[in-house]
């Protein structure tokens, strides 16, 4: 009798846990889309693995006391940490960019910064939140 109840009770918290596994699971690809705190558009893609940043847009101020909007394109993708966590670090022409995040569920919320040079001007965005969420 105990070897029955036992063996139910297994199938049956098995079952729960599947369930709750599969309620809390990320999916595996798709667009997200969002906006930084300074009200402006961000958009990445989740791959099974991975993260990449397809396009934003930031204001940066320059030590001349100007301001820079720029858009930025063309990442490599980020690899997906325990937890959903993203920290990343790319190097372009000009700029550095920075991301970190994390990934729950249909939600991203992070925030990214750059820095770049425009001949001997710098600019720096310091710092912006930004929240986006999985589409389609």
């Amino acid at each position: 009798m105990f070897k029955l109840l036992r063996t139910a009770l297994a199938c049956v918290l098995a079952f729960a846990a599947m369930t709750v596994a599969a309620g809390a699971a990320t999916p595996d690809h798709g667009v997200v889309k969002g906006r930084t705190r300074q009200g402006r558009a961000i958009r990445l893609a989740l791959h099974r693995d991975s993260i990449q940043i397809k396009r934003f847009t930031i204001e940066l101020r320059c030590r001349n006391g100007s301001y820079l909007i720029d858009v930025e394109s063309g990442f490599v993708p980020t690899r997906l940490r325990r937890g959903g966590r993203i920290r990343d670090h790319q190097v372009g022409d000009t700029d550095d960019v920075w991301i970190r995040g994390r990934l729950g569920g249909r939600v991203l919320r992070g925030a990214i910064r750059v820095h770049d040079r425009l001949g001997r001007v710098q600019c720096d965005s310091h710092w912006v939140r930004f929240h986006a969420r999985l589409r389609g």
